[in-house]
């Protein structure tokens, strides 16, 4: 360039050469020169104008004492600058530290200084140091420490998270207290473990090793999911296993597992689905129940028609003829139908359970009896029974129906084994779990709550056993392994009836070839103790049905079954009574409301289409409250147990008792 003004090199050398003293102006911090003398004296021979940014303090100031700065310095931090100084000094090396002051206007202060001592020959060392403010940046870290201590000290409190730390060689650098307590190492055993030592089982090294390596090339965490990872004693922890991937500008990158413990949650999820499974049980029987009463509602109906008429022809044919015999045969068979009505109906719950104060000792003794006379001579029947036993609260003939039920179900299964034996055995307990031996099918809860005294029922066979894949369905109705006409599928769905009506426990266990075992608690009474069942109430005696010179009783009976309003007319007429027999209970109401007003009695059915038993009474009760109403059903349940005293029924009848049963109730009724 033309125009540009040359300069001569030694002008040039001057504006690039600046002295020290003007350069250490341009320094943010302080510049000093600090001369030590052999006899520990010290002076500050030059210093920046930054003194006075540092400590509040001219140049002049801190040329003139050097103490000023040394005062200013926190006690906690004195020995430890003094220190470095001095041993920089004997070492002629670098020197680096960091301290705090307390300015005189109250200011606090980090410092950060560095320098270089040089021997000077002459004994003395001069120190080039540069000191410079770091109360920012401290304050940031210290803010960071805090932050990073709050954090720890969360994660330490959180009782049910485990979080550990690891790097990307997997070595562990944080292990929180509930890691401790979920797998068993302890803080300083964890930190500085590789993860594959810690919990990871080694059939899962491989793929854990693949895993975080991906993690850490593609800077992408693991997804979370459910593990089975390994705690220090060698056993198995089941987590829900989650990560977090961080990448920090002064640490290379880094990983935390979150875990939490699942083991808690599955056992809770494992009693949610027994649970479940019972309710499904309870609701299948349930229905079932409901199911089999109403089918043993209509089958009474029939069996009632059967047995009523054989006995209205057994008094009608001679007592020499031979269709007798075929009657006979008909009143046996019906008996049998009556007999599997009324197990249905204990099945489905439709029966009086009514109970009291029971001795099981007695109920299975009755029963010994019973089987004693018809038991094969090849096959052994035991009876084991405690001293003593608490009473229970039961029905003793449906009682006896279980351990009858029980204990035919076990002879049948050992007939044909050499040695066959079946055991009776009662015992008293004080907790339902005690009694429990080995696996088996828990059909029936531990009552809740449980009294603190009980009485267990077990029947033992050594007989052929039960399937695996068949012990859950015996308990189920019509369902049977047995020859076809060797049983009807029924047993067991009683016994499982009448015990949940009880609300006692029962279990089976099997194993094919070796026998069975059923087991039934039931909760006991702490106060009584019976010796023996009641003594059983007599039979009444036959009526004698006479009515002076007054015309025979009205009698209405109402049913929707023209059979039963058949059989029901040619009874009583046969005895004498005037009957009026109505198929529709609007009819018999409508008859009544019109002047039928001699009637003494009615009888309705209880399951009736367009208006039930229940309601029918209190019809007729609204319009003759002294009218004797009964109500004749074989399917007793809840509502119409409940619901006959409001209703203003006089008595329920069970049907098909016997006719004499019957006519014994309608004379009952209708004594003065």
């Amino acid at each position: 360039m033309a125009d540009s003004v040359q300069m001569a090199p030694q002008e040039v050398l001057s504006t690039r050469t600046l002295p020290f003293e003007q350069l250490a102006e341009f320094v943010p911090g302080a510049l000093l020169c600090y001369r030590v003398f052999p006899d520990g004296t010290d002076r500050i021979e030059h210093v920046s104008s930054g003194c006075v940014d540092i400590w509040e303090l001219s140049v002049a100031n801190v040329q003139d004492n050097v103490g000023a700065t040394w005062g200013m310095v926190d006690p906690r931090d004195l020995q430890g600058l003094a220190e470095s100084i001095a041993h920089a000094g004997r070492m002629k090396m670098n020197w680096s530290y960091q301290w705090r002051i307390a300015t005189p206007s109250g200011a606090r202060k980090w410092l950060h200084g560095v320098g270089r001592p040089v021997d000077q020959g002459d004994g003395s060392i001069l120190w080039h140091s540069f000191v410079m403010d770091v109360t920012n940046s401290e304050q940031a870290k210290e803010s960071l420490r805090s932050s990073e201590q709050r954090f720890r000290e969360l994660l330490d409190g959180i009782p049910n998270v485990a979080v550990q730390g690891y790097d990307a060689n997997l070595v562990c650098r944080y292990w929180n207290q509930a890691s401790e307590r979920l797998y068993g190492y302890s803080s300083q055993e964890a930190v500085g473990t590789n993860l594959l030592d810690l919990i990871i089982p080694p059939d899962m090294h491989q793929a854990v090793l693949a895993a975080t390596s991906e993690m850490l090339q593609r800077n992408e965490a693991i997804p979370s999911g459910e593990l089975v990872l390994q705690r220090k004693d060698g056993s198995a922890v089941p987590v829900y296993s989650s990560h977090v991937l961080l990448q920090r500008d002064d640490h290379g990158k880094e990983f935390f597992c979150i875990d939490y413990d699942l083991t808690e949650r599955q056992a809770a999820e494992g009693t949610r689905l027994q649970l479940q499974a019972q309710l499904r049980e309870s609701q299948k029987m349930e229905a079932l129940g409901t199911l089999a009463g109403g089918v043993a509602h209509d089958f009474n109906n029939i069996v009632a028609a059967i047995l009523g008429n054989v006995e209205l022809a057994l008094d009608d044919v001679a007592e020499k003829s031979p269709a007798r015999t075929s009657l006979h045969e008909i009143r046996k068979a019906g008996r049998r139908a009556r007999d599997l009505v009324q197990q249905i109906l204990a099945f489905g719950r439709r029966q009086d359970s009514t109970r009291e104060p029971t001795c099981l000792r007695t109920v299975v003794a009755e029963t010994h009896l019973m089987l004693r006379a018809t038991l094969p001579a090849e096959i052994t029947l035991d009876v084991h029974m405690a001293p003593t036993l608490p009473a229970v609260m039961a029905n003793a003939t449906q009682l006896q129906q279980v351990v009858l039920n029980l204990t035919t179900n076990a002879l049948q299964a050992v007939q044909g084994k050499p040695g066959a034996s079946v055991q009776i055995r009662l015992e008293h307990i004080e907790q339902p779990e005690t009694v429990w031996e080995g696996d088996g099918l828990q059909a029936l809860p531990d009552p809740n709550p449980w009294p603190g005294t009980g009485v267990c029922l077990k029947v033992m066979d050594n007989g052929s056993g039960i399937a695996q894949d068949t012990l859950g369905r015996v308990f189920e109705p019509f369902f049977t392994t047995k020859a076809i006409g060797s049983g009807t599928g029924l047993g067991l769905a009683v016994v499982h009836g009448i015990l949940r009506e009880h609300g006692a426990a029962l279990r089976v266990s099997s194993q094919p070839g070796v026998g069975t075992v059923f087991t039934a608690v039931f909760p006991g009474l702490k106060d009584a103790v019976p010796d023996a069942l009641p003594a059983p109430v007599p039979p009444a005696p036959a009526p004698v049905r006479h009515w002076g010179n007054g015309p025979a009783p009205h009698v209405m009976y109402v049913d929707d079954e023209k059979a039963n309003t058949f059989l029901v007319k040619r009874l009583l007429e046969r005895d004498g009574y005037r009957v009026s027999v109505y198929n529709d209970p609007q009819a018999a109401l409508d008859a009544l409301r019109q002047g039928l007003q001699d009637v003494a009695l009615c009888i309705t059915d209880f399951n009736m289409p367009g208006m039930s038993g229940l309601r029918l009474a209190r019809e007729i009760k609204a319009l003759y409250p002294t009218l004797k109403v009964a109500i004749a059903s074989g399917y007793i349940n809840d509502e119409l147990r409940l619901g006959a005293p409001g209703a203003g029924v006089d008595e329920v009848i069970f049907k098909p008792d016997t006719v004499e049963a019957l006519c014994t109730a309608i004379e009952r009724l209708l004594k003065p």
